[in-house]
């Protein structure tokens, strides 16, 4: 058995959560997989993972070599890359993880320019909500948006998002548009439950902040779907800009209580929040980081200029 085919194996399996999976992404048989890890197993002198008919699992060991296993993966990538005669061509995986919400609506057609810019590349997108241990995900990157400022890892200011307050025109011509935030008590919100509070928002009116109570029937943790709730005539929803302005691209949705926007340092609705990428402290030496970085920078710019 060649190592590098047992490593494969190994992660390959971690990654999908089994043989099977392992052996589709690999392009051989899932009993060629079983075989290389077990292989990988006995020249380690370690059981990597814990079988079951209905599951796999790492066990201690494999949790600790995990890591150590991606990083010589990255290095086989690297040196493939390395070979390539143009200095521009870039050649391997990018590992991005990312916030559900914002992976689904933004970062996924950013990861599909960037393996169209560069074909020789291929990205693993991975969106949970919960900050991601990047060394122990075998991720090159996260993108994240208002990161704890003690967060270990090394931050890139890549963008910056701003809260607006939109609806569809069917609901705006049936209830009215609101002209001041006090017009709130007269409508119904769509409200996401990660604001926090999900029913306080806030403007900026004249030089002093104010916080409106609202109320809504409806709350859900993910922006995309408030939005389609609001598409739909169902409310008002405040998202992120960047989230919006497709729909208001096409008219599915217009913003109201502008002049109410809180600004860069006014801490109400659309005071700016940043989008981080993070990454462990030697990362942004990359090649493919830097570049990946440049396409998502010129994606949200882009998404900024619809509005």
């Amino acid at each position: 058995m060649d190592y590098a085919d047992g490593i494969r194996s190994f992660v390959a399996v971690v990654e999908t959560g089994s043989f099977t999976a392992a052996g589709e992404r690999l392009g051989i048989s899932n009993k060629l997989v079983s075989k290389y890890v077990a292989a990988l197993e006995e020249r380690l002198g370690r059981a990597l993972l814990y079988r079951t008919t209905r599951s796999v699992s790492l066990t201690e060991d494999g949790e600790r070599w995990l890591p150590y296993a991606r990083k010589v993966l990255d290095s086989l990538e690297a040196a493939d890359a390395a070979l390539i005669d143009s200095d521009t061509e870039l050649a391997g995986r990018l590992r991005i993880t990312s916030g559900t919400t914002f992976g689904e609506l933004c970062l996924a057609d950013a990861a599909q320019t960037f393996i169209d810019t560069y074909p020789g590349m291929r990205v693993d997108l991975v969106l949970s909500d919960a900050m991601t241990d990047l060394v122990a995900g075998g991720f090159d990157l996260a993108v994240r948006i208002s990161v704890p400022r003690d967060s270990s890892y090394r931050m890139l200011r890549i963008g910056a998002i701003t809260s607006q307050i939109a609806a569809s025109p069917a609901y705006l011509e049936a209830h009215g548009t609101p002209r001041h935030p006090d017009d709130l008590a007269d409508h119904q919100a769509i409200l996401d439950l990660n604001d926090d509070p999900p029913r306080r928002w806030r403007f900026r009116d004249g030089k002093k902040e104010k916080v409106v109570e609202v109320a809504g029937r409806l709350a859900v943790n993910s922006a995309s779907a408030a939005i389609r709730q609001a598409i739909a005539g169902h409310g008002l929803v405040r998202a992120p800009d960047i989230f919006l302005s497709p729909h208001l691209a096409r008219g599915d949705l217009v913003t109201v209580l502008d002049a109410f926007s809180g600004g860069e340092m006014g801490g109400g609705m659309g005071a700016a929040r940043a989008i981080h990428l993070l990454t462990a402290p030697s990362a942004f030496r990359s090649d493919k980081v830097a570049a990946f970085a440049s396409v998502l920078r010129q994606h949200l710019e882009r998404l900024r200029g619809r509005a």
